[in-house]
């Protein structure tokens, strides 16, 4: 974290110093060897390169003390607002089903179990006794099938494609 501004003058004073002192070091031989036609010129270049650097050292201060500032009224309704992430209604409802049925042995059976069976008749054929084996529930509390069995029903589904 740099030192507050109030204690940030004497090196930046001595940036300048030393800055100074560098470009007169490296234009002194351009301003003997110049011509006195040019001298002038050179003069005009090597405070130019000072005063250039003096410029971007205030711009970074300026735009320093600008974004320290809070935003006004306008720059906050500029903004715009976080987009809440949008599921599809689908996704959210099956998800659902498959959350109630790892709790609810009977929601399983008869909700998600004949969803499953109609979908495997529907897409491979045959009657519903060549389907998958119904998994069985937990039977402490009545719990569905748990999340890892209904992963391997569905990789058995998949597989026979």
């Amino acid at each position: 974290m740099p030192p507050p501004p109030e204690r940030r003058w004497p090196a930046v004073l001595a940036g300048y110093v030393v800055l100074v002192g560098l470009v007169g070091l490296a234009g002194t031989p351009a301003y003997l060897y110049a011509e006195p036609v040019h001298k002038a010129a050179v003069v005009r270049l090597l405070a130019a390169v000072i005063l250039g650097v003096g410029l971007i050292h205030l711009l970074r201060v300026v735009r320093a003390r600008i974004d320290e500032q809070p935003p006004s009224a306008f720059e906050r309704a500029l903004a715009r607002p976080r987009a809440e992430p949008h599921l599809a209604p689908v996704f959210v409802r099956l998800r659902d089903e498959i959350r109630l049925s790892t709790q609810s042995q009977g929601y399983f059976a008869h909700v998600l179990w004949p969803r499953i069976n109609a979908l495997v008749v529907g897409r491979f054929g045959g009657p519903p006794e060549t389907g998958p084996a119904k998994p069985p529930g937990r039977r402490l509390l009545r719990r569905g099938p748990s999340l890892a069995t209904l992963r391997d029903l569905i990789a058995e589904i998949e597989e026979r494609r």
